[in-house]
């Protein structure tokens, strides 16, 4: 199970006296992350595999429409604004719509085919290669993109106070391998195998390629880039230990680590007052002592065996014991009478 951050943020704050931290929330959100990785247990990030595709897959945004009250609400898409206007209001001056403006009309299957009208009129279609489309009776706009590379990612945004919602975003190229690359995903902790259809290829010591690493299946890590050494037709799928955060992009922290953690940044935070000569370094010692302790017993609860493993534990190390005679000349401790 996992917690927010900002639940060990709040203890932090209470333990330094502070009533407004949010000034510190970044450099906070850092140190979680970087107590997770000292802690480094069994389990302290979550498994996740990522499927790279070889075949030029459509890509996909969702927008879904609540109601119809769209008057000067606005979709924007990387920074060119569609905004809806109703014509009808008496408070809109002229009788035309003006450059990337969607009519709202009578219901809201009027007004989403009017916004595919617009958005599809745009450079967006023949620039990028953007197309909307809307399945009456749905309520939601769909726009989709079929150039399997884009040289920058696709960005949607809505008005915070828009009766819109993105269902889906534009995942961008990083599903696709493009010239025997593919990129690694931001949340990546560490990589733990990568797999070219049902086989688990190595890395390779070298960082080149030659006539003779083309004939192999090996790779290696550059940056947020793997390199291949020659190029796939099957799929390949990666797994890796990755940084769970949550819907506004924080870190979590596993449950049970809050106090740890909290002691980190504590430590880490003080560490600016001793810097600049306003706190006594026997209180960064005590911090700091109070982190690696804390720090060594939840790495040891994390892996601590459960009753279950230590049964098979038990089961393996008794299966290793040599069989002796059925009634040996004394009870050893091994055999019952």
């Amino acid at each position: 199970m996992r917690v927010s951050a900002f639940r060990v943020f709040n203890n932090v704050s209470r333990n330094l006296g502070l009533r407004e931290y949010n000034k510190h929330v970044d450099s906070w959100a850092e140190w979680v992350f970087e107590a997770e990785q000292y802690i480094g247990s069994r389990d302290t990030f979550e498994r996740a595999e990522i499927t790279y595709s070889t075949a030029s897959a459509v890509q996909v945004a969702k927008i879904k429409f609540t109601d119809n009250s769209l008057d000067k609400v606005l979709i924007s898409i990387n920074g060119t604004n569609f905004r809806f206007r109703d014509l009808s209001n008496s408070a809109y001056v002229g009788t035309a719509t003006a450059v990337n403006e969607i009519s709202i009309g009578a219901d809201l299957d009027t007004t989403i085919a009017n916004a595919v009208t617009v958005i599809d009129g745009s450079y967006l279609k023949n620039s990028i290669g953007i197309n909307a489309s809307y399945t009456a009776g749905t309520n939601i706009l769909k726009l989709s993109l079929s150039q399997g590379h884009l040289a920058k990612p696709i960005f949607v945004e809505l008005d915070v106070s828009s009766p819109l919602e993105i269902t889906q975003r534009f995942t961008g190229a990083k599903h696709r391998i493009q010239n025997k690359q593919i990129t690694l995903p931001n949340d990546l902790v560490k990589l733990l195998n990568v797999r070219v259809g049902d086989d688990i290829i190595e890395p390779s010591s070298s960082q080149f390629r030659s006539k003779i690493s083309d004939q192999q299946d090996r790779y290696y890590v550059e940056g947020n880039r793997i390199n291949f050494s020659r190029k796939y037709t099957d799929d390949v799928v990666i797994s890796y230990l990755r940084a769970h955060t949550d819907e506004n992009g924080y870190p979590t922290v596993r449950q049970g680590h809050e106090e740890a953690v909290a002691f980190y940044i504590m430590w880490k935070h003080k560490s600016i007052d001793y810097y600049s000569g306003n706190a006594p370094q026997y209180i960064i010692k005590d911090l700091e002592r109070r982190w690696y302790h804390l720090c060594a017993k939840v790495r040891g609860d994390d892996n601590m065996p459960s009753s279950v493993e230590l049964l098979k534990i038990g089961k393996l190390w008794n299966a290793k014991i040599p069989i002796t005679s059925y009634n040996p000349p004394r009870y050893d401790g091994l055999n019952t009478y």
